[in-house]
């Protein structure tokens, strides 16, 4: 794809031209763009990449052969077939295929050159109608926007392919509605989850108090194992995903993104409990698999196995947990994740630090996530303001 040079307010596409016959370089193409104002850093990036693509087929003088007379419908099965497999993850394939069972009926009949933003929106606008067969519901907000980047996916795959020169489903959708505050404990209660922790089995009290302490994701920390443990500096290196869907094999996958290959820290009190949950395991390995426990051991893993255990066994235990003790059963265990990351916004660690130890590619992520955590800073700041003005 063709590189992107920012240049004051404008960005410059550069496209290698290989080489000639004789085995010289040839000279490389260049054009300057510069993003519609108001773009979000997100929205920048990608209209960005659309424009290096666009620019890279024009160099590239892509046959109209290529751009066939597909159907949406047709397209996407052949996406489905020979390019989502080696580009997603199995658990981001089996929603990408909710998602299309979800558009086809509406737009499936469409040939990808008659593809135009009012049957977008008007797909959106009718998904926000239909009722989800679970609960009777009508689908969530999440589930439509869901949709719109699952098509936004597809449509840019077939652009870079060169069946379009756009992505036609580009800035077609708005949110609906008021967007849901992720679902958070305050300090008192992540408090009384704390204390009821520590009526638990070691196993979970340490799964739980873990994730708590660094703000991990669940299936991050059931793809732990002891040689990521470094005491001496109190860290843990993350650098393994656990993933189970449906009526499949466990999977364990590196991180999605490369910041979600990270380091995070611990106190003396987690370490404490970290070697205490080691020698356990050290005594169940030895009991039940008649060897040691190596570096290579999973730190919560199945008993006689080799494999770790699965995110949603630690999502089930979670809810009794807070059934058990009067706890609000709203929260879940990515709640865990968000509790972390609020309280360390709310006391004032700086969004770029809180968006490293979360794993998050850009700080404009966290900004999204988190914005209601920023409330106590705003009061304060507007307080120191208004004292130093006597207003």
């Amino acid at each position: 794809m063709a590189s992107i040079r920012k240049r004051g307010n404008s960005y410059l596409l550069v496209v290698s031209m290989g080489y000639d016959l004789a085995g010289r370089r040839r000279k490389a193409r260049q054009k300057t763009v510069r993003p519609p104002v108001g773009l979000t850093p997100k929205q920048r990036e990608k209209w960005l990449d659309e424009q290096a693509t666009l620019f890279e087929l024009e160099c590239r003088e892509v046959p109209e052969a290529v751009r066939r007379d597909m159907t949406l419908a047709e397209y996407t099965e052949l996406w489905l077939r020979d390019i989502a497999p080696g580009k997603l993850a199995k658990s981001t394939l089996v929603r990408e295929k909710q998602d299309i069972d979800r558009f086809l009926p509406y737009m499936g009949q469409y040939k990808l050159k008659e593809l135009r933003p009012e049957h977008f929106r008007k797909l959106y606008a009718e998904l926000r109608k239909t009722k989800n067969l679970n609960n009777g519901k009508p689908l969530s907000e999440a589930t439509v926007e869901g949709v719109h980047a699952c098509l936004c996916g597809i449509l840019s795959n077939a652009m870079e392919g060169g069946f379009l020169d756009h992505n036609p489903a580009w800035r077609t959708y708005r949110y609906s509605g008021t967007r849901k505050q992720v679902r958070v404990a305050d300090e008192a209660t992540t408090q009384k989850i704390i204390a009821a922790l520590e009526n638990e089995s070691l196993k979970y009290e340490t799964y739980f108090k873990l994730i708590i302490a660094t703000g991990m994701r669940r299936g991050e920390c059931c793809g732990l194992k002891w040689g990521d443990i470094n005491y001496a500096e109190r860290s843990i290196h993350v650098c393994r995903n656990v993933v189970k869907v449906s009526h499949e094999d466990i999977v364990v996958k590196s991180p999605k993104t490369k910041a979600g290959d990270r380091y995070v820290y611990f106190t003396k009190e987690m370490e404490s409990l970290l070697r205490e949950h080691y020698k356990n395991c050290v005594y169940e390995t030895e009991t039940y698999d008649k060897r040691k426990l190596t570096d290579d051991d999973f730190i919560f893993r199945r008993r006689e196995a080799e494999l770790p255990m699965t995110p949603t066994t630690f999502t089930y235990r979670f809810k009794q947990i807070l059934k058990k003790n009067g706890l609000p059963e709203n929260l879940n265990v990515h709640s865990l994740r968000h509790t972390t990351a609020s309280l360390l916004i709310a006391n004032g660690t700086d969004v770029a630090t809180v968006a490293g130890l979360l794993g998050h590619s850009q700080v404009s992520t966290t900004l999204d996530i988190y914005t209601h955590s920023f409330d106590k800073n705003k009061k304060a700041a507007s307080k120191t303001l208004q004292k130093g003005l006597a207003i």
